[in-house]
């Protein structure tokens, strides 16, 4: 039997998370970002024209790390 590898999300640091929010809101973008260049090789977020975009790889990492927050605090 095959068995179905289970996709491994990363676990982001402070500076990740506000960018991947920033990049969810439609925040204003730097040109340059090495924060967002990060989350790109990660492949959580994706150049779309002018602005970026989340995956959904990103959207994923993104409500998990939101409801780890809610749940009373985020601990990596």
């Amino acid at each position: 039997m095959a068995e179905k590898e289970k996709a491994v999300l990363p676990i982001l640091n402070q500076a990740q998370r506000a960018t991947l929010e920033g990049v969810s809101n439609r925040r204003a973008q730097l040109p340059s970002d090495t924060t967002r260049d990060e989350l790109a090789e990660l492949g959580l977020v994706v150049k779309q024209g002018a602005k970026w975009a989340l995956t959904p790889k990103g959207k994923k990492v993104l409500s998990l790390s939101s409801s780890k927050r809610n749940l009373g605090g985020f601990r990596p």
